[in-house]
């Protein structure tokens, strides 16, 4: 009798399956250390940086009146 091969397709979906989770887990721990950097959240902080924020936006019939 011929010996069959075993298909390894089942486990190598599976092992494809458990690494993307666990990065998309190591991923979502990494998404909000920016925000915990930062000491100043409060509404006068953010007022500041949005009064110093430079408008991009080339908008012409504004800018004509």
């Amino acid at each position: 009798m011929a010996e069959q091969e075993k298909d390894n397709t089942m486990t190598v979906v599976i092992a494809v399956t458990v690494i993307a989770i666990i990065g998309v887990f190591l991923l979502k721990q990494d998404e909000t250390k920016h925000l915990q950097m930062s000491s100043e959240t409060t509404a006068a902080a953010e007022a500041q940086v949005l009064k110093q924020h430079k408008d991009f936006n080339n908008d012409v019939l504004k800018q004509a009146e």
